[in-house]
């Protein structure tokens, strides 16, 4: 079980997760949210997810492009995840993690629409765009060999 909260620390949540599906995402959308030229991102099931305290302080706001909604604590503003309710999965903000975890991102994604003035300096594989359900897959297998 690990643990994470919102930077105030009204919302706290806990996961039950392996931790091994992290990918750094590109889009823009994920620059802009961030203010940064990327975003550490845990992809799991919704359902993992567990509200501790401060649930009644979440709030949403609807990427109709990405069909997804994304979360934040309507207090301090930090995002905590995105969730795509037709898919039953979210992208978890990795910085708001509050358990030490040894964490290692699988691939850089939505490379096609990073920042023009980042290069990507790592040796990890790149997606132009999200990858596909069974590159998704290949990830996966390659993070359970590691």
């Amino acid at each position: 079980m690990h643990q994470g909260s919102c930077l105030c620390g009204s919302v706290k949540y806990s996961i039950d997760d392996n931790l091994q599906f992290v990918v750094n995402c590109h889009c823009q959308f994920c620059s802009k949210a961030h203010g940064a030229a990327f975003t550490t991102l845990l992809m799991m099931p919704f359902n993992k997810l567990e509200f501790i305290e401060g649930q009644t302080l979440l709030a949403s706001y609807e990427v109709e492009t990405l069909n997804s909604l994304r979360v934040f604590c309507s207090r301090c503003g930090t995002r905590l995840y995105n969730h795509s309710p037709s898919k039953g999965m979210i992208s978890l903000v990795v910085a708001t993690l509050d358990t030490d975890a040894k964490l290692r991102p699988l691939a850089n994604i939505n490379v096609g629409s990073k920042c023009s003035w980042y290069s990507i300096a790592d040796e990890l594989p790149q997606f132009s765009s999200t990858p596909s359900a069974a590159e998704f897959g290949q990830l996966r297998a390659s993070a359970l060999q590691c």
